[in-house]
This record gives structure tokens, sequence and C-alpha cells, in this order.
């Protein structure tokens, strides 16, 4: 035989160690799935960005609560005159050059617009929770991008694992083969056949490590680090492959994947802002009544007091002239070239279009859920039937080992025996992965987090 005794054990150790690896996992040092989702919403321009529109929209919502209160103005002027002006003290007309000036403070007040404040007020109520529910998807969007990319260097660690298990058994069997040769057990030509063989194992696990190399870059980019930065991603303890995921219906998660979802609550929100802006449209029409208050006193260098005819300070024509006024302004819209009607009509399909966005919402959500399932239950299935290939290509390769050892079967057998068993092993590995994380996916739309086990 090829292979000797202690070589055959040493394979059976190897495949041992294989089969714990491709079914359960194992722990060490390095990035979590958490870490790498933190740090990708951390250090995420998009993310930033989307959160100063998020400011953006607290500061509307704080100024429309503001603007409640009363507008008070301060103001003052002074004036040099040359030539003819009117003189305020005698109500003149005079040809010199003097100064005079004014001060005063202003204040109006609201009392009623057709509720139009009211209205801004929840308008940017609804828009500020629009906004967070729009950066709250922002965030699960990054999460689940991470998590897919996490997922994909996670089953290329695994096909480099059975690449080289593949460079492992074909190097163990170079190595028997160059000892029977020596002793004229084998032929010449069987050595190049099993070094052929090697080389193309090899030339696999180059470019198993090449797509896992791949794999780390596009997870760098995306958590926006730097591509010299020493990162390894940490495996989960366990892997734990199994139907419960599948079993809730595709009905049941969508409805609680509507609950818990921020993109169907941001389109909700948004469609009650476009309602409040059409109240707000419509208040337009409605008279208006505000509350007047005003206080002024004027001074002039002309001036004279008025008791002896003598100096009359700055200081003194401000007290003596002080004025005040209260008042009440009505305004009744009777006519403005349809510009308010206008905006009314452009209100109500603001609505609409509002209304058809949280439909088209909830229609791409429900496509996700009923897509993502359908994913899964079909990885599942694949992966049962991936793991039943796995174990009839192990017996099967253990066999066509033992018969090309003897010389039963030639290489192409022997080959094609071997590649079986490296399909099956990368196809149960895809399967996985696949699975788990779609279930992971429906997981998160019932409302759990995104965690590894």
């Amino acid at each position: 035989m090829i292979i000797q005794i202690k070589d055959m054990e040493r394979l059976k150790g190897i495949l041992l160690v294989l089969i714990i690896t491709t079914t359960s996992g194992f722990a060490q040092e390095g990035w979590t799935l958490q870490d790498c989702i933190d740090y990708a919403i951390e250090n995420n321009i998009q993310l930033k960005r989307q959160h100063l529109q998020s400011e953006i929209a607290r500061n509307n919502f704080n100024q429309s609560r503001i603007s409640l209160l009363p507008g008070l103005v301060a103001f003052a002027n002074h004036d040099f005159n040359s030539g003819r002006a009117l003189n305020y003290e005698t109500y003149q007309w005079e040809n010199r050059e003097f100064e005079q000036g004014n001060i005063g403070m202003e204040s109006r007040l609201n009392l009623f617009n057709g509720f139009q404040n009211y209205n801004n007020i929840q308008q940017q109520r609804f828009l500020l929770l629009s906004s967070l529910e729009q950066f709250e998807k922002a965030m699960n969007d990054i999460s689940l991008n991470i998590s897919a990319a996490f997922f994909q260097i996670l089953l290329d660690k695994e096909l480099v694992e059975i690449a080289e298990f593949q460079v492992e058994v074909s190097s163990l069997e170079m190595e028997s083969a160059r000892s029977n040769f020596l002793v004229g057990n084998i032929s010449r030509g069987r050595v190049l056949e099993i070094e052929s063989q090697l080389a193309a194992d090899q030339y696999q696990l180059t470019l198993a490590r090449n797509n896992l190399g791949s794999s780390y870059l596009v997870l760098m980019h995306m958590m926006q680090m730097d591509p010299d930065h020493d990162f390894r991603v940490a495996r989960p303890e366990i892997v734990e492959i199994d139907e419960s995921a599948i079993l809730n219906t595709v009905e049941n998660i969508y409805v609680e994947a509507e609950a818990n979802l921020p993109q169907v609550r941001g389109a909700e929100y948004f469609l009650k802002s476009r309602e409040r802006e059409l109240a707000i449209t419509r208040g337009q029409l409605s008279p208006s009544l505000a509350l007047r208050g005003l206080f002024y006193s004027r001074y002039s260098e002309l001036a004279t007091d008025p008791i002896d005819g003598g100096n009359y300070p700055y200081a003194t024509q401000i007290k003596d002239n002080q004025y005040r006024q209260l008042g009440i302004s009505l305004q009744i819209p009777i006519f403005t070239g349809w510009s308010t009607r206008n905006r009314i009509s452009n209100a109500r399909v603001s609505v609409l279009d509002a209304q058809y966005r949280l439909d088209e919402t909830r229609q791409n959500l429900y496509s996700e859920v009923h897509q993502m399932h359908n994913d899964a239950k079909n990885a599942y299935n694949r992966y049962i039937s991936a793991e039943k290939a796995v174990l009839a290509a192990q017996e099967s390769f253990q066999y066509a080992k033992e018969q090309f050892g003897l010389g039963l079967i030639n290489f192409v057998d022997y080959q094609y025996a071997q590649s079986s068993l490296y399909r099956a092993r990368s196809n149960m590995a895809q399967a996985k992965y696949e699975y788990y994380l779609r279930s992971k996916i429906l997981d998160f739309y019932i409302g759990q987090p995104l965690a590894l086990n």
C-alpha cells in the first residue's frame, strides 16, 4: 500500500480535526461580529451625515415650539439731518443741520392663524421621528452588510482549512509514494501522478487563501479601516445548525418585522408629516388674529424744555416722550391669486405620494422577508443533503484510497473520489454559513440582535 500505517493514523487525526471544525467551529482571539459592527457604525461617514440630518430635524422641531413665543424687537435710530427736514418737535420743515432719533420695542403674538403653528410643531415632530428611524435603518443596513462580509470570511477560512487538508493528504501520499518507489513497489509514473495531484491541491489552497484575503479586504473597506491594520476575525464558539429559524411562517415573521424594523415606522411618520403639511396650507385660508404691543420714544437736539425753554437733555426727552400702544390686528385672506389653493393641491399630492411610499416600503419588506425565508429554507435543505454527501464521499474516498494503494483502480478514479470529497466538504461549508447567516437575519427581523452564538 502507498500510505503506511503511521501515515494512516496521522491522516485520521487530521480528518477528525477537520470534521470538528467544520461542524462546530473553535474560538480564537480576534474581532467578533459585534466588534466589527460597532467599529463600522462609529466610523461610517454616511452614517455620520445621516446623524447630522437628524440633528437638523431636531433643531427644526425645537424652533417650531419656540415660535409660539411672542416676538420681541428693539430698535433705535439716530439721524443727522442736513437741508430741508421735518422737526418733530414743531412738525415744521426746517432747512438746517440738526440731529434727532428714536428708540423703542415692539412685540407681536399670534393668537390664531388657522392652527398653523400647532400643525407646524406636529409636522416637525414627525419629520424628526422619521429622520431618527432613517438613522436606525442606516445602522441596520451597515450591520447586515458587515454580517454578510463577516460570514464570508468564516466560510473562506473553512474553505482554506479544507484545501489545507487536501494538501496534507496529498503530501502524505507523496511521501509514501516516494518511499515505495525507492523500494520498487510502484512505478515512476504513479509517483508523477500523485505529484501532479499535490500540485493541483496546492493551487486550490492558493486560490482559497487569496479569496480569504479578498474577503478580509472587503470587510475592512466596509468598516472603513486601514487595510494595513492587523485585523483578524474571531470564530464563534458554536455554529448551531437547526431548522428553528425556518419553522416560523413568513406571515408571522413579517408581522414582527413590521413592528420592529425602522423603515416602516419611518414611512408612517413621513406620511403623518405630509398630512400636517396639508393642514398647514389649509390654515392659510383662515383669518389670522394677532396681538401687538409697542413702546416708543424720541429725542431731538432742536427740542427745548417745555417748562423753561432751556436745555433739554436726550435722557429727559426720552422719558417725557414715551408712547405705548397695545392693539389687535385681524387679517382675512380674500384673494391671493389662487396661490394658496395651488399649495393645498400640491400638499394633497404629497400626502398621496407619502401613502404610496409607505405601501411600497411594506411591500418591499414583505418581499425581503419572503425571499430570506425561502433562501434560508433552501440553504438548510442543501446543508442536510451536503452533510449526507460528505459522509458518503468520505467512505468512497477511503475505499478508493485502499483500492488505489492495492493497484486495483487507476489514478483517474482515485482523483475523482478525492475531488468529490473536496467538493462535498466545500458545498457543506457554503450551505452551512449561508443558512446560518440567513437564520440570523430572520431572527433579526423578529427583534433579536445580530450576534453569533
